[in-house]
């Protein structure tokens, strides 16, 4: 969770005004008694109200909670902003949100037919726990820089 809270910062540090605005409206339709604070009955009522949030597991309250306080700041709350916004793909066989390192099937990624990809988190692929018809996965970072080093395959 350190490395998302530090890539939302750098964003918001480095996005325009606009962007800047987006997040900071997304704090406040957080924070409903608008004290600056958002709490555990905050966010998940949040959560519950807000489609496309679905997802967001209630556990993910005490990730964000930084200086473990029992409540969520702007900056604590950047970082789900960050991740709702940047990590929208599910494992395929558990299900679960990918919010860090997971495998990506090379030939759906490539395929020009639809645009889904085949994406699983760790655990599944490390135990083989899916049913694919392709064999090529590579992880989130891995993948990032075979497209760069194989351009002609970059549709």
């Amino acid at each position: 969770m350190q490395e998302l809270h530090e890539a939302a910062i750098a964003y918001y540090n480095n996005g325009s005004l606009d962007q800047q605005n987006l997040a900071w409206q997304f704090f406040c339709s957080m924070d409903g008694d608008g004290n600056g604070r958002v709490s555990f009955q905050e966010y998940t009522d949040f959560l519950c109200r807000t489609t496309g949030l679905a997802w967001v597991r209630r556990e993910m309250f005490q990730e964000l909670d930084r200086n473990r306080d029992g409540q969520l700041d702007f900056w604590e709350v950047l970082t789900l902003y960050y991740v709702a916004r940047t990590r929208t793909i599910g494992c395929r066989t558990c299900l679960q949100p990918l919010i860090g390192l997971h495998f990506t099937c090379v030939t759906c990624f490539e395929s020009q037919c639809g645009g889904e990809t085949f994406d699983l988190c760790v655990n599944c692929y490390m135990r083989r726990n899916y049913n694919h018809p392709h064999s090529v996965f590579l992880d989130s970072f891995v993948l990032l820089r075979f497209k760069r080093s194989h351009p002609l395959l970059v549709r």
